[in-house]
């Protein structure tokens, strides 16, 4: 029962994100498209390049927390607080920040261990053995629960009871299993992309697709059963 529960809301999420994703694949479509076949766009994209070899770290660090952090409350103050910002704006992100940005720099490093493991050939196999690695090994084994029990402790106002949520079956099944059903929708036709772009443009492209993402995660977030209050 609690696993289809747990795959029910995963399909919730990703179906109620329906209309974003394919538009969210859309434009990952007319990106792919324009670099191959645009001049001034590629050179556009090599001077991100070069601003992302020159902030090293930095650059994934200050990037994810726009995209995961920032941006996401832009859009909630336009769409849904019809341009007024909230103290919750400004302590959502505050509090979100820092996951968003260790996440980022520690997302640069797996792309550069994918680098040294596999090489930076775009042959078919090389793109499905590095987003086999990402969305089935490094995603639901790391990088989806670090970031669902950081949120989930904010969610609990950081409080240590939270540790008897996150170490419970109920955290798998109402965190956990949609948010990693959910992610696949988006990020294993992203992380093709990312993998196809040059060494030094994987990480922007990824912050582009992570924008979008967050925004699913905070939707599975505020729909789990918890018994904290939101932050």
């Amino acid at each position: 029962m609690r696993l289809r529960l747990a795959l029910r809301s995963g399909w919730q999420a990703a179906r109620s994100n329906f209309v974003p994703g394919l538009i969210l694949q859309a434009a990952m479509l007319v990106f792919l498209t324009a670099y191959l076949s645009h001049d001034g766009f590629r050179d556009f994209l090599d001077r991100v390049a070069v601003v992302r070899r020159e902030m090293d770290y930095g650059f994934a660090f200050l990037s994810n927390i726009f995209a995961g952090a920032v941006l996401p409350e832009i859009l909630r103050i336009v769409v849904f607080q019809k341009g007024r910002i909230s103290k919750v704006n400004v302590v959502g992100i505050l509090t979100v920040a820092p996951v968003w940005g260790v996440m980022g720099v520690v997302v640069d490093f797996f792309y550069r261990c994918q680098l040294a493991w596999f090489g930076d050939s775009v042959a078919p196999l090389v793109i499905l053995t590095k987003v086999a690695v990402d969305q089935f090994i490094y995603s639901p084994f790391f990088s989806n629960p670090v970031i669902n029990a950081y949120l989930t402790w904010r969610q609990a106002g950081f409080r240590s009871c939270a540790l008897d949520e996150i170490f419970s079956s109920a955290f798998v099944f109402d965190r956990l299993l949609p948010a990693q059903m959910a992610g696949w929708t988006v990020w294993i036709p992203g992380v093709s992309l990312v993998y196809f772009m040059p060494p030094l443009l994987q990480m922007p492209v990824a912050v582009l697709i992570g924008c979008f993402w967050s925004l699913i995660l905070t939707s599975i977030q505020d729909n789990a059963r918890t018994r904290y209050p939101a932050v």
